[in-house]
């Protein structure tokens, strides 16, 4: 379709089309440099002075981001903050945005280091990519009801920043939005939101307590690992999956109610968690990857439900304080050192359908008193397995009619107490 336009009006578009050969943007007022991003609707966005963004725009002191602006004899409506429109802007000290700005573009503010605070009103729907992202001068920041995504590394290096104000629309804090925060104290997470990225909140080393909402569904990698301070976590009643190393060494939590909904657990998840003692697994739960929990060292129990399918490698590896395992019956492998170190495990329950136990799995568990099979074949054995167990003062329980295969199959022949279930209450 061609755009028609009034006579009147055709003497301005030559004249700031004619601009754009020569800086980029289309016009100045006020010592703020604009953009024309719609001439049919007279919006524009606050860009940067020269043609090639390189940091001269010289932004400074207190900058007032008006509603509308008037050029000509046009009244353009101030719509979004421009891609590095204040990037490096290192002698600007404040920024008051009009109510009309929809976006904060990526790398608005990169590096504006003695910015202190700032208050996004409820007309932001989006703060991109790396918009604040090292404003290490940033203390507090409030976020109004309208803004739906904080992107990609949007407050990453903001180490003075210790309280963030969200509003009520938020559905997803991108990958690294908040790492290396490493005063951040207190943050809301509003119920509209839905995902969390990769190392969003990691080493945010003074981060006590996240109460995440009950529409939460996913926790990327690395969300929050390295918050060595938080002690109190609550995570929703849909959340689906938490991704790899998502907590790892938060070694003050203590306890995790983990919802009906949860589906996956990656891999060192809860890694180095020290002080977690208070683990309930969902039935809901299928996946569970490798070191998911290792160095654990208060667990003291784990019950494996029947809808985890593989146990990954050092699952639970050198939690020294847990006594009893039950693995669940749809589980059919137990990875390579799962419970290795786990000095003081007596009691061990593995399900009928295990068909191999990976090398190293009950390494130096050498307390183990009652080993209960419920599979009627011998599972495969790995390399080293049971090392310095006295096997000798071990009950081994299997199924009816299963001894002959234990006697001779590898490893579970030598241990020298092997009882068939209708004979464990004439035992017990």
């Amino acid at each position: 379709m061609k755009h028609r336009y009034s006579v009147s009006f055709l003497p301005f578009l030559f004249g700031f089309f004619a601009s754009l050969s020569l800086s980029a943007y289309d016009f100045e007022v006020g010592k703020l440099y604009y953009n024309i991003t719609s001439v049919s609707d007279l919006t524009v966005e606050v860009t940067y002075r020269d043609k090639t963004y390189n940091g001269s725009s010289l932004y400074s002191g207190d900058v007032v981001i008006p509603n509308v602006v008037k050029f000509g004899n046009r009244t353009f409506t101030v719509v979004g903050i421009g891609s590095n429109a204040f990037n490096n802007c290192s002698a600007l000290k404040s920024v008051r945005i009009g109510n009309g700005v929809k976006s904060i573009g990526s790398n608005a503010f990169f590096n504006c280091r003695r910015l202190t605070a700032i208050d996004i009103p409820s007309s932001v729907e989006a703060i991109y990519d790396g918009a604040f992202c090292n404003c290490d001068g940033l203390t507090s920041v409030t976020i109004g009801n309208a803004c739906q995504i904080i992107g990609a590394e949007a407050f990453r290096g903001c180490s003075s920043l210790m309280q963030v104000r969200i509003g009520n629309s938020l559905r997803e804090i991108g990958n690294n939005a908040f790492q290396y925060c490493s005063n951040l104290r207190g943050i809301n997470f509003p119920s509209t939101l839905q995902h969390i990225g990769h190392n969003a909140f990691h080493n945010c080393q003074r981060l006590t307590s996240v109460n995440l909402p009950a529409g939460l569904l996913t926790i990327g990698n690395s969300a929050f690992e390295e918050c060595l301070s938080l002690s109190s976590l609550s995570v929703g009643r849909s959340l689906q999956s938490i991704g790899n190393s998502a907590f790892e060494s938060c070694a003050k939590i203590t306890g995790v109610r983990l919802p009906s909904t949860l589906k996956a657990i990656g891999s060192s998840a809860f890694e180095g968690c020290l002080r977690l003692d208070d683990l309930i697994l969902p039935d809901s739960l299928t996946s569970i990857g490798g070191s998911a929990f290792e160095n654990c060292t208060s667990l003291s129990t784990i019950v494996i439900p029947h809808s985890v399918t593989s146990i990954g490698s050092s699952f639970m590896r050198g939690c020294r304080a847990l006594k009893s395992v039950v693995i669940g019956d749809q589980v059919t492998s137990i990875g390579q050192s799962s419970f290795s170190g786990c000095s003081r495990l007596e009691s061990v329950v593995i399900g009928r359908n295990v068909t191999y136990i990976g090398s190293f799995a009950f390494d130096n568990c050498n307390k183990v008193t009652r080993i209960e099979l419920l599979c009627e074949t011998p599972p495969a054995v790995g390399y080293d397995n049971f090392s310095n167990l006295q096997f000798t003062m071990v009950d081994l329980y299997i199924p009816v009619n299963c001894k002959s295969r234990y006697k001779v199959a590898f490893m579970w022949e030598k241990f020298a107490f092997i009882y068939e279930s209708n004979e464990k209450k004439t035992q017990d």
